[in-house]
């Protein structure tokens, strides 16, 4: 029996998401849940970017914004926490309700809007941690600021160094504006102020820190094209594929029709097609790490088969519970020895066979 989907989830799909989201955040905070026992797999150890990652399951950046609990989510079994997304100045979001739970999809719909406490307070819970795993900062601009690259450079200059990878989100759907940094005429000259302040911050500190990129998955071929040249010439360390989606198809749930960026199953297939064509692109130069719809062992597999080198995974915890994250790793870990793999990283890659462009 799942005591997760049995007992917890109905008490919690009572609230309101957002209500229960933070609720989840105040029990993680003070230890009142039930954490798994966890098991490591040397089949699932695997190094991007010269990080080591116990295994290549990520929480994806939203469920911890504010850097509150992330030793607490590691006792879940995860290889990698991203947190944020933070920005210079405490923003208070969108209007409520800005998430709204897509049940019938197994979706979430948010609309949150960058909401957090700012990267002072930010940085004040990440002192307060002991962190001993790989884990990420996801940085992000307000939304009142017009230079977009000023806050992520003022950003960069904050974090560098206090964290193993510094993720870049310019794909969120809910800051006006912020997808079109993604654009051709925009992209390489935002990368190229990413990568002179990180060249600088390199020589200053004499550490390495890797950057990755977050893209949206409502890109055309020729907008891909674009993102994958910029973030070649660039020599961006890492990306993301993907944010949230806007797309709206094939849905049953009532919240269907809500405005904000959807998450969750209805995102696999498309965030799939945008990995397999973006590690064509690239010619598997660059690490990918994939996001959307993953909710078992089998769709992080198909992710990895297709390119990616690490997966997150968010709506799936909340739908699926705590206990998700062993289940994938102990199942990821049956596939691989099925397939005659001693490492997950023999098998990225393996079913991008080019037939994708």
């Amino acid at each position: 029996m799942n005591f997760y989907k049995n007992f917890i989830r109905p008490i919690l799909f009572q609230f309101d998401a957002e209500k229960s989201h933070n609720l989840a955040i105040f029990c993680l905070k003070n230890n009142l849940l039930k954490y798994p026992k966890i098991k490591n797999y040397d089949s699932l150890k695997i190094n991007i970017c010269n990080i080591d990652f116990d295994n290549p399951i990520s929480m994806a950046a939203g469920f911890d914004k504010n850097a509150a609990i992330i030793s607490n989510l590691f006792k879940f079994g995860f290889g990698s926490i991203e947190c944020g997304t933070v920005t210079p100045k405490l923003q208070i979001g969108n209007s409520k309700p800005r998430i709204l739970r897509l049940e019938q999809d197994q979706a979430i719909i948010n609309r949150l809007g960058f909401n957090n406490i700012g990267i002072n307070k930010f940085l004040k819970n990440l002192q307060k941690q002991k962190i001993t795993k790989a884990f990420g900062i996801n940085i992000g601009k307000n939304k009142d600021q017009k230079d977009s690259a000023l806050d992520y450079l003022n950003l960069l200059d904050l974090t560098y160094g206090l964290s193993p990878y510094i993720a870049i989100n310019i794909s969120s759907p809910n800051t006006k504006d912020l997808r079109n940094i993604q654009k051709k005429s925009e992209l390489d000259i935002f990368l190229q102020k990413i990568m002179a302040k990180k060249s600088e911050l390199a020589k200053k500190t004499a550490k390495d820190i890797p950057i990755f990129l977050k893209i949206a998955p409502d890109l055309d071929d020729n907008e891909l094209q674009d993102i994958a040249n910029s973030v070649l010439k660039n020599k961006i360390d890492a990306v993301i594929i993907s944010n949230s989606t806007l797309v709206r198809k094939g849905l049953k749930s009532k919240n269907q029709k809500e405005v904000g960026g959807l998450t969750g199953k209805p995102l696999f297939d498309i965030s799939n097609e945008i990995l397999s064509k973006f590690y064509q692109l690239t010619e598997g130069k660059i690490p990918l790490i994939a996001a959307g719809g993953v909710f078992s062992a089998d769709d992080a597999y198909e992710k990895i088969k297709r390119g990616a080198s690490m997966v997150q995974i968010y709506s799936a915890f909340i739908y699926e519970g705590f206990s998700l994250v062993e289940k994938i790793k102990k199942d990821l870990d049956l596939l691989l020895k099925k397939d005659v793999f001693n490492n997950i990283s023999e098998a990225i890659g393996k079913n991008n066979n080019g037939s994708y462009l």
